[in-house]
């Protein structure tokens, strides 16, 4: 498994793409399911993807119902939480995982105070204020934003994520290309400029420049695929 970290050996994080698939394996959706079995049966499925992915066969997981909110929650078992599509932990051997297909993964790591954290930010939830949000969160529980390194997994390029005026108008006119017959937003950018707002350094901000639209054979992308596109996993823990 290649290491988003390889020099912090107490922090164990991975972006997991679409090589699981030849297996048979495919990440499950925990939310708008029909009942709280369905639910835990999606858990479980995505851990054990998680647990053969990472050697860890004992490993136990969090997710959040993702909603495109600002909501970041500090868990301490696994588990899913209502209505949140960001985590935050300090235990070791918790996994804390958030699930994407154009909307980007960002894992964060305190290696110092041995706190992680995992977020999926889209648009909505960049605008919202979620990215700062996972830091205050970590702050609480006693990480220090010029201790935390940050990974941005491949999400939507700039070209390809065409908007509405309606989308285009919340975020910075630096974010966004007026120059074609719609406007094109930057989400990547604005991710990054969020992250140094919190107070993360630019330097410790691991940046995967791929774009979901064009990478169909590594990546999934809603935008692309619609309704049978699947999903990636961004996913983080403290070793145990």
């Amino acid at each position: 498994m290649p290491r988003i970290w390889s020099d912090k050996p107490e922090i164990h994080a991975a972006f997991i793409t679409r090589e699981i698939e030849p297996k048979g394996l495919h990440f499950t959706s925990v939310t708008n399911l029909p009942d709280e079995s369905a639910e835990y049966k999606a858990l479980e499925s995505n851990r054990r993807i998680v647990a053969e992915y990472l050697s860890h066969p004992n490993i136990g997981l969090c997710m959040g119902k993702q909603i495109h909110g600002k909501r970041v929650a500090y868990v301490r078992k696994a588990g899913l939480s209502e209505a949140t599509d960001g985590l935050v932990t300090d235990q070791p051997g918790l996994a804390v995982g958030v699930l994407v297909a154009d909307c980007a993964a960002v894992l964060f790591a305190d290696p110092v105070n041995k706190i992680v954290g995992a977020v999926h930010s889209g648009w909505r939830g960049a605008v919202s204020g979620i990215l700062q949000e996972a830091v205050r969160q970590m702050e609480k529980i006693g990480a220090e934003p010029d201790l935390m390194q940050v990974y941005i997994s491949p999400c939507i390029s700039q070209s390809s994520f065409e908007v509405g005026e309606e989308v285009a108008s919340q975020f910075s006119e630096r974010h966004v290309d007026r120059s074609r017959k719609k406007p094109h937003v930057d989400l990547r950018g604005f991710i990054l400029q969020e992250l140094i707002k919190a107070g993360i350094s630019n330097e410790v901000i691991i940046r995967d420049e791929k774009c979901t639209m064009t990478h169909p054979e590594t990546l999934h992308s809603h935008r692309r695929d619609g309704a049978k596109s699947g999903r990636m996993m961004g996913i983080i823990y403290l070793s145990d």
